[in-house]
């Protein structure tokens, strides 16, 4: 078996295991705002000091979205929280805890444009039950909106899927000869999404994969308590 990477690595094997979690992810896009990505516009904070300051809109309703408005309240000049919906998917407690603070929160608002020269100054919001439009003075927008997964390549490969997962046997074999898979991007009957789960499966897979990459191995190894 030959398996080509996106970069035209090939690695020759006996088996394959994919542990591929459920894709890769990429950030669900404010509209019409890709260009001022890297000017203002970012989809998550890896230092909380380069929005010390600064006039920020943090759109989402999310964890992250609150995480962050807590986190920078304290440094920022303002925080403005706009979410298109009055329910949120973020920790109540933390909930709590931004509209106790100084952060203003709007709620069935939504991004309709972002402006500016080279950096972002102005964001035009408009409310979604009203139709009423503000615009925004802020020297940053955090796009809190989560992620999209995408399995990619893999779609391709001609494995069994359901619900953009691969289905496999008790085994982890999926429905193409020596290819197994394990944790999240797996799907069968009873199936429960734990990190636990992803292990054991993953030790299933190697047993059952091993006796393919060499005949001579035995497919349960024995207990580590057995072996003196």
């Amino acid at each position: 078996m030959v398996v080509t990477t996106h970069k035209q690595t090939q690695v020759r094997c006996r088996a394959v295991i994919v542990t591929a979690g459920i894709g890769t992810f990429t950030p669900r896009p404010l509209p019409d705002s890709e260009d001022w990505e890297g000017r203002g516009l970012m989809y998550f904070v890896p230092r909380l000091d380069e929005l010390a300051g600064l006039d920020v809109l943090i759109v989402g309703g999310g964890d992250s979205a609150f995480d962050w408005a807590i986190s920078l309240e304290p440094i920022a000049k303002s925080i403005t929280l706009v979410h298109r919906r009055d329910r949120f998917r973020a920790h109540e407690y933390t909930v709590s805890q931004v509209m106790d603070s100084s952060v203003e929160v709007l709620t069935h608002w939504e991004v309709a444009s972002v402006r500016g020269a080279e950096h972002v100054h102005e964001v035009t919001i408009f409310n979604n039950q009203t139709d009423e439009r503000r615009t925004l003075s802020v020297q940053a927008v955090v796009a809190a909106l989560g992620f999209k997964a995408d399995l990619g390549p893999l779609k391709r490969w001609g494995l069994k899927q359901k619900a953009r997962k691969v289905v496999v046997e008790t085994t982890m074999a999926t429905n193409l000869p020596r290819i197994f898979a394990a944790g999240d991007i797996t799907s069968y009957e009873g199936k429960v999404d734990l990190i636990a789960v992803g292990f054991g499966e993953a030790a299933i897979a190697v047993n059952n994969a091993a006796p393919i990459v060499d005949p001579s191995a035995r497919l349960f190894p024995g207990h580590s308590s057995a072996q003196h």
